[in-house]
C-alpha cells in the first residue's frame, strides 16, 4: 500500500469509527423502547455491560495517549481502531435495549502517560492481560446471548491479536 493510501485510510477510520459511535448514541435519543425480540438486561447483566464499555473506553484513552505523545506508531494505530470497534460492539447493546450509551469516564488527560514507546508497550500487556481477566468475570454471569457473545468476540481479539502485538513490541 502507497503512503498515500495509508494516509487516506488513516484519515478514513480516524472519521468514522467515532461517526459510528455517534449514530449508535443518536438511535438511543430516538426509540427509549427496546426492540421487539431482545431481553432485557438483569442489574447484573447491566452492570457488566457498563463495565466492559469503560474499560474498553480506557484502552482508548490511553492508546490515544500513546499515538498522541509518539506519533502513529505500531500497533498502538492499529489496535487503537479494534478498541474503538470493541466500544460500538458495546455500544449497539445499550442501544439495542433502548438504553443509553454510557459515556466515557476516560480521556487522554485522565489515564497514565508513559515516557517511551517500550514502556507503553510494557504497560499494554498488563492491560490486556486485565482486559482478558475481566471478560472471564464477565462471563461467568448470566447473560443475554447477544451480550455473552460480544463479550467472548472482545475477549478473544484480546487474547489472539492486542496481546502478541504488544508482546513482541517491548
Amino acid at each position: 500500500m502507497t503512503t498515500m493510501m495509508m494516509s487516506r485510510a488513516r484519515r478514513v477510520r480516524s472519521i468514522v469509527a467515532p461517526l459510528m459511535l455517534l449514530a449508535a448514541i443518536a438511535l438511543t435519543a430516538c426509540d427509549s423502547e427496546p426492540p421487539t425480540g431482545i431481553q432485557p438486561p438483569t442489574d447484573d447483566a447491566l452492570a457488566a455491560m457498563d463495565n466492559a464499555i469503560q474499560d474498553e473506553y480506557h484502552a482508548e484513552a490511553i492508546y490515544q495517549g500513546v499515538l498522541t505523545d509518539f506519533g502513529e506508531v505500531l500497533p498502538f494505530y492499529n489496535i487503537i481502531f479494534a478498541e474503538q470497534r470493541h466500544s460500538e460492539s458495546l455500544a449497539s447493546l445499550f442501544v439495542k435495549r433502548g438504553l443509553d450509551v454510557p459515556a466515557s469516564d476516560h480521556t487522554v488527560d485522565s489515564v497514565p502517560r508513559f515516557d517511551s514507546v517500550p514502556t507503553a508497550c510494557t504497560a499494554a500487556v498488563e492491560a490486556e492481560i486485565a482486559n482478558i481477566e475481566m471478560y472471564d468475570v464477565l462471563l461467568e454471569a448470566d447473560l443475554p446471548a447477544d451480550v455473552r457473545q460480544v463479550f467472548q468476540n472482545n475477549r478473544r481479539a484480546s487474547l489472539d491479536h492486542h496481546l502478541p502485538a504488544f508482546q513482541a513490541c517491548r
